[in-house]
């Protein structure tokens, strides 16, 4: 005669508790990610800075959705 295994024997049974894994990472920053890496300096060839918006003509065309 074959012998039953534990789990067709008990159908009903609870499986055994698994604890949840917990793991805290520190991440210390200077500043932020990245904050020296780059430098933006809005400036035409001249060198000079443009403050003023540029206006040009309305757009007044019908769009159909």
């Amino acid at each position: 005669m074959m012998k039953k295994s534990k789990k067709s024997e008990c159908s009903f049974c609870k499986e055994s508790y698994k604890e949840p894994l917990l793991t805290v990472e520190s991440v210390v920053l200077e500043y932020s990610i990245a904050a020296g890496s780059a430098k933006v300096i809005p400036s035409d060839s001249s060198g000079s800075v443009k403050e003023e918006w540029e206006t040009g003509a309305d757009d007044n065309r019908t769009i159909e959705w």
